[in-house]
């Protein structure tokens, strides 16, 4: 059996985050990293925050997937989409800034090193989650296929991580990286070469589009069981 890191997540807690980079992922979305004041901050893969936000007198929060390994932590960085006044209000933090984070929360992580290959379809900044997974298969060196399906609809040639990606895929044999561009994914996904009975599928896009790439996962041929979605809303 593969050995591999031990993660204990922390207890949901209250922090605050520092902005110590804050970088250009696309014409729409950014990476912000944010440095939290507390040092045993654990999260699994695929867990978010809950920064909490002022406006207009009244306090607001909305979640955000955390896109970093757990390696990284009390630093933790976020792919925000510029999409509603709570995003831009991320994104337009400058470094220094600081604003109350509460986590960790979240279901679509990885508790323990999977026992089967993997398949991630991602879209938009719907790659946060599915970033801080790969990243820590990575790390651990996982000896099973992990393929990344990306889009973009936002900006449909401009894939944020692509450098990433790419990199990733001279330095890890396991990892396939299938870049969408200027086109819809599901057709791809239909036509993978991977055994559809033995692989697990993560899906994170926005609204609607969530059902149609499951259903596109289905049309390969994998069940529902084996299909684990994770939508996200704009304000």
């Amino acid at each position: 059996m593969q050995s591999f890191e031990v993660l204990r997540p922390s207890k949901p807690m209250d922090c605050v985050g520092t902005v110590v980079a804050s970088t250009p992922l696309s014409p729409t979305i950014k990476s912000v990293c944010l440095e939290l004041d507390v040092q045993d901050f654990q999260f699994l893969p695929g867990q978010s925050v809950w920064p909490k936000f002022e406006r207009d007198g009244k306090s607001f929060t909305k979640i955000y997937s955390i896109a970093s390994s757990p390696s990284r932590s009390p630093v933790i960085e976020l792919c925000i989409s510029r999409v509603g006044w709570s995003s831009a209000y991320m994104q337009d933090m400058e470094v220094g800034d600081m604003i109350p984070v509460r986590g960790p929360y979240g279901m679509m992580t990885l508790n323990d090193l999977p026992n089967r290959p993997r398949l991630y379809l991602a879209e938009g900044s719907g790659i946060a989650p599915i970033k801080s997974h790969i990243e820590w298969l990575a790390e651990q060196r996982f000896n099973r296929p992990v393929w990344l399906v990306q889009a973009n609809p936002e900006t449909p040639d401009c894939l944020p991580y692509q450098d990433v990606w790419r990199s990733l895929q001279q330095t890890w044999a396991m990892f396939r990286y299938v870049e969408v561009r200027n086109a819809r994914p599901e057709p791809i996904v239909r036509q993978l070469s991977l055994n559809p009975a033995n692989v697990d599928v993560d899906i994170c896009a926005v609204g609607d589009r969530v059902s149609v790439l499951q259903s596109a996962a289905m049309a390969l041929g994998v069940s529902p069981r084996a299909i684990r979605t994770e939508k996200f809303v704009a304000f």
